[in-house]
């Protein structure tokens, strides 16, 4: 009877060895697999790489830029210029209209001041549709120097190797603190420059 509990035992015992040793060759072969794995996902991943674009030397250098700016500005101020001249024409007829005195009659005032709001409140109305259109010409022209920007960089990118770039301003800083080894400005707005002048030579 001893001898039967110990050869059970004995049983027993190899029977674990064997189990454990199994599961140990398992385990082994599984964290290689795994390890495997991932050394294979590392070496194909794309190291991520970071620059940033400080706009406000874009809007000082980017001949395209500063073209259409003065350009814009140009319109501006001559927009400007005919409503202050209208306005100034308007207020001179109300001040000539004054000086007549007591020859005015009161049909006279009433006449000249119906005329006078009509006037006024057309011109009011060419102030917002100006402001307006300004506004509107505004965004157009932001969107298409960053729609160059955009289109440069994406080769510009593609080119060197950057995952992403931001874009950096004084008046819009959502950056603590920038690496100036990670600054591209200059080199994008050679490109840019260039692109321009040769797109500039075709027309």
């Amino acid at each position: 009877m001893k001898y039967l509990s110990l050869v059970l035992s004995s049983a027993a015992l190899i029977l674990a060895g064997i189990l454990f040793y199994q599961h140990h060759t398992e385990n082994t072969k599984i964290r290689g697999l795994v390890t495997e794995m991932h050394s294979s996902d590392t070496t194909q991943a794309k190291p991520l790489k970071i620059a940033y674009v400080d706009l406000d030397s874009i809007d000082a250098k980017f001949e395209f830029y500063k073209g259409k700016i003065e350009a814009f500005e140009k319109k501006k101020e001559g927009l400007d210029r005919q409503l202050n001249g209208a306005y100034q024409q308007l207020d001179k007829r109300r001040i000539d209209f004054l000086q007549k005195g007591n020859a005015i009659t009161a049909a006279e005032t009433d006449a000249f001041r119906k005329e006078y709001d009509q006037q006024l409140q057309y011109l009011e109305n060419q102030r917002r549709k100006t402001e307006q259109d300004v506004q509107q010409e505004a965004m157009i022209m932001r969107d298409d120097i960053f729609k160059k920007i955009n289109d440069f960089l994406g080769g510009y990118c593609k080119e060197r190797g950057y995952t992403y770039v931001f874009s950096y301003s004084r008046s819009a800083n959502i950056f603590l603190y920038e690496d100036p080894v990670h600054n591209i400005t200059d080199e994008v707005i050679a490109g840019l420059n260039a692109l321009y002048k040769r797109e500039s030579s075709k027309k």
